[in-house]
């Protein structure tokens, strides 16, 4: 698939420069792009590689351009037209509506006639597949689950029974939505399983990543909301609600009933623990461990930062010492 840059200009409203009528085929970065290419410069270091590109065209702010030796589209951000130009060369895979003859689908499941189920998947009673969903080769959809419209599962994917996945949603190989929610209770040198009744609902527009795991509700449902993004390996555990649009790094793990609000960014091994409240637009930097409520939107952060071996050794003992340290100062003060 190929656009004149005087099209692409057009669709993203960008001020072109330059010859309109080369063909872009597809995005390269700056120094490795060829023609029929076009590239982006964001940081000011790579300033350089404009005069060599080979590139065709080139997305880049308005003081860069007279810098620039080919055509190009100038914007106020150079990486968002980058990434809608790049979904326009690289639109998804356009999957046949039907179902493959290995699928194994229940009499009772309601399933759309534009929707594309594919080798080995399962779907089980009375669940739903709304027009134009696509089922991926080994994926689970259980009892009474609903997989919404324009909704792509990838691969071996399971969703849960009664756990409903929106519209315009792409789940990444792996997932399993609706597992149960790790309850239990001490019964004497036992442990006694509770029943998780809740479910998973999931909103419009999101994208969950490979391995993902989000647990049903133990009482009241998993909610997450319109346009979340998920990383790789990420757990969400039981009656966790994430607001619309917060997006969260790999390897974190969310503890049961914890709220998280709307336009948060959460970095990678962040681990947060169980019935906290966290407000919007709070930004977690990675490997932080949160272990209080969240009350003002802001950054937040823990953890230590690297260190040679003999010198963390060193701070660490020192640390476990802290508290006395610090009672021995406020001693100090007093007098």
């Amino acid at each position: 698939m190929s656009f004149k840059l005087s099209e692409l200009a057009e669709k993203t409203n960008t001020i072109l420069y330059g010859d309109g009528d080369c063909l872009i085929k597809n995005v390269a970065d700056l120094s490795s792009a060829k023609p029929g290419d076009i590239a982006f410069l964001l940081n000011p270091k790579f300033v350089q590689h404009l005069e060599k590109t080979r590139a065709s065209a080139v997305i880049l702010k308005s003081e860069f351009q007279d810098l620039c030796s080919v055509p190009a589209l100038v914007t106020n951000d150079p990486r968002l037209v980058y990434a809608k130009i790049a979904n326009i060369l690289n639109p998804p895979e356009e999957m046949p509506a039907g179902i493959s003859k290995s699928a194994i689908i229940a009499s009772d499941a309601d399933i759309n006639k534009t929707a594309s189920i594919a080798e080995g998947a399962i779907i089980l009673s009375k669940a739903v597949i709304k027009a134009g969903a696509v089922i991926g080769p080994g994926c689970v959809v259980e009892k009474n689950a609903v997989i919404g419209c324009k909704t792509r599962l990838s691969s071996n994917v399971t969703v849960g029974y009664g756990c409903i996945v929106g519209d315009d949603c792409i789940v990444h190989s792996g997932a399993v939505i609706g597992a149960d929610g790790f309850g239990f209770v001490k019964d004497g040198d036992s442990y006694l399983k509770i029943p998780q009744l809740g479910s998973v609902r999931i909103g419009n527009n999101v994208e969950i990543g490979a391995n993902t795991t989000i647990d049903r509700g133990a009482l009241e449902d998993t909610v997450v909301g319109n346009g979340v993004k998920l990383d790789n390996q990420i757990q969400i555990a039981h009656s966790v609600t994430i607001g619309d649009n917060t997006v969260i790094s790999a390897a974190t793990a969310i503890a049961g009933s914890t709220h998280i609000g709307k336009q948060c960014l959460i970095g990678g091994c962040v681990g947060i623990i169980e019935h906290l409240d966290i407000v919007d637009n709070v930004m977690i930097t990675g490997r932080t461990m949160v272990t209080r409520s969240i009350t003002e939107a802001g950054s937040y952060s823990s953890s230590t930062p690297m260190d040679t071996t003999e010198n963390w050794r060193k701070n660490s003992a020192r640390f476990r010492r802290l508290d006395d340290l610090a009672k021995r100062v406020a001693k100090l003060e007093k007098k």
